[in-house]
């Protein structure tokens, strides 16, 4: 359970449950907006004062693309939120396009007390912001229950997918090596994967692992079509350094996947706020491997 520095853990009681429970349900009722290039998340909402809900809310339930805490509180503008609990499947977002403002900036102005959180943002760029935020103003947080949280993973693994996995021929991705072990798939349209791993090697780069059929550092190339046949590189090692710009070469039966590193985020020990990769990537699933 996480707390905030200097306040004591309170157990949750069962009078939280139902409305976590509530929240849960919500969340499956989301609306998905209309042409919205990324896949929005599942997320429901419920505010209580002293055990009793007092309104509840589901993304996409007031508007197109309105979260479900911003409809909430919305709907409760006139209400005295001092002494009441927040029920949120979704951590509260940090980032809004002004002049929005951020539903975590949200709680804080109407005076939240508690907020129960059931999962985390796994976007890269704002995951535990929210939380950030919310401990620094003095909020006391929360997290629901591990069957609960199960839940909200499950309903939300389209959402949680696009941080994890990638799918085209060629595209670009970004995600948070500290989390699922490192890893990021990239799969064709054909259905032909590639598993790539990534572990922190230095402030603006990443060591590129893969211990079955090692990687190939494609030296000194800047682009995808200056490599002719990726295997004529060298395969010797199972994990290779990979600078900001530079391309890795990984492979399996099925072809190679070229990547090239954009951006390199190695977190707090290296003067950042997160950690994060961005990469290009462009798969060769007709080529011809041979694996020693």
């Amino acid at each position: 359970m996480l707390v905030p520095s200097g306040m004591m853990a309170i157990v949750s009681v069962n009078g939280d449950w139902p409305h976590m429970r509530r929240a849960v349900d919500l969340g499956k009722l989301s609306v998905t907006e209309p042409n919205k290039r990324t896949v929005a998340p599942r997320v429901g909402a419920v505010l209580a004062i002293d055990g009793e809900a007092i309104g509840e809310s589901f993304r996409g339930e007031t508007g197109d693309g309105r979260h479900a805490e911003f409809g909430l509180f919305a709907r409760l503008a006139d209400v005295d939120l001092s002494a009441a609990t927040l029920y949120t499947t979704l951590e509260p977002c940090s980032r809004r396009n002004p002049p929005k403002l951020p539903c975590a900036q949200h709680v804080i102005d109407r005076g939240v007390k508690i907020v129960f959180i059931g999962a985390y943002d796994p976007n890269p760029t704002i995951y535990r912001e929210g939380w950030r935020m919310l401990r620094d103003a003095g909020v006391a947080l929360r997290d629901f229950t591990p069957e609960l949280r199960a839940e909200i993973a499950a309903d939300n693994a389209e959402f949680i997918g696009q941080f994890r996995r990638a799918v085209g021929e060629h595209g670009e991705a970004v995600f948070d090596f500290r989390q699922n072990g490192g890893r990021f798939e990239i799969v064709s349209g054909s259905g032909a994967a590639f598993v790539t791993k990534w572990t922190p090697c230095g402030p603006r780069s990443m060591y590129a692992l893969d211990y079955e059929n090692n990687v190939a550092l494609a030296r000194y190339a800047e682009q995808f079509d200056e490599i002719d046949d990726p295997g004529a590189l060298e395969f010797g090692h199972y994990t290779v350094p990979v600078n900001e710009g530079e391309i890795v070469v990984f492979r399996n039966a099925s072809g190679y996947a070229l990547v090239q590193v954009i951006g390199v985020l190695a977190g707090a020990q290296r003067g950042d706020d997160r950690t994060e990769l961005k990469f290009v990537y462009e798969l060769r699933t007709n080529a011809r491997v041979s694996i020693a």
